[in-house]
């Protein structure tokens, strides 16, 4: 669950930079209006997010090991004190922004579920079914910023 939060956290991160491009006074309306955008798909995100720790509370989880669980959440905190600023001026700088962050996040998600995996049963549990969710809706938004970019 505290993986989750901070899946979470993350998400709200995104929004508030999105947000903040948008707000910016001397940006030009195509990427104020490409900043909304995005900012609306983190919505959809948290929407998501949300829904999936509701059924995480809805179901038996399967304990974590604490060391996995320890490193998990060193490597997410990490990940959440690293400090994004752009200054982007075209659409295809904040694509690419975005693209990349997203493509980070997609490699933490997926070293996490590598993490949890000790044998073949794990690809079962509940943390794996989520977090390969979550890898699927994470992959097909890189997709759909490569097909913008």
């Amino acid at each position: 669950m505290d993986v989750m939060d901070k899946a979470i956290v993350i998400a709200y991160k995104r929004k508030e930079l999105y947000t903040g491009i948008s707000t910016q006074n001397d940006q030009s309306p195509t990427v104020t209006i490409l900043s909304k955008v995005l900012a609306d798909n983190v919505d959809k995100t948290l929407i998501y997010y949300e829904k999936l720790k509701k059924e995480i509370l809805d179901k038996e989880v399967e304990i974590i090991d604490f060391a996995i669980y320890d490193k998990i959440s060193f490597l997410i905190n990490q990940f959440n004190l690293r400090l994004y600023t752009i200054d982007a001026t075209t659409p295809k700088e904040l694509i690419n922004f975005s693209l990349n962050l997203e493509k980070e996040i997609l490699s933490l998600f997926l070293d996490i579920q590598g993490r949890l995996i000790k044998n073949a049963n794990d690809t079962k549990s509940t943390a794996y079914i989520i977090l390969s969710d979550m890898i699927k809706t994470k992959t097909k938004l890189i997709k759909d910023l490569e097909n913008h970019n």
